[in-house]
């Protein structure tokens, strides 16, 4: 009987050992597989989607329009335009628009259309700031894409 026994032993040690293998590989893939989704959701939106170019697009409205129009529950920080910068998060909602009006707010950022119950334009021709930064005309037309993306995305 103890060789019986001892063949058990070896057996059940066999086991043991196989099922503790198994437990030791599977918990390394699954933290393999914990940290790959971690990795993903710190990615931030994938390239090319209209998240994406707001992003970017906050970035620039961050550097160039903050001062005057405030972002998010910052306060615009300029107090001698003559007549308060417009809220950009109230757009489609003033003109009664179902859709946002692209083609108009890409001609009021480059200077193409004047908003004339504005008075004077205070704000800057962006179009021209960026021409003369040296910036080609598709960098420009992304530019100004990447703010209206994130425009459209700030719509109350």
């Amino acid at each position: 009987m103890p060789v019986l026994s001892n063949r058990i032993n070896q057996n059940t040690m066999r086991n043991h050992k196989n099922v503790m293998n198994k437990l030791k590989v599977f918990s390394m893939a699954l933290v393999g597989v914990v940290l790959l989704i971690q990795w993903g959701c710190n990615q931030g939106p994938r390239e090319g989607t209209r998240e994406a170019q707001a992003m970017r697009g906050k970035a620039i409205f961050g550097e160039q329009c903050i001062s005057c129009h405030g972002m998010d529950q910052i306060a615009p920080t300029r107090t001698d335009l003559e007549k308060k910068a417009a809220d950009l998060t109230r757009i489609m909602e003033r003109r009664r628009a179902k859709d946002f009006p692209i083609v108009e707010i890409a001609q009021i950022i480059d200077g193409r259309q004047w908003v004339k119950s504005h008075g004077d334009r205070e704000m800057p021709v962006w179009g021209e700031v960026y021409d003369s930064l040296g910036m080609d005309k598709d960098e420009i037309r992304g530019r100004k894409g990447e703010l209206i993306a994130y425009l459209m995305s700030i719509q109350k």
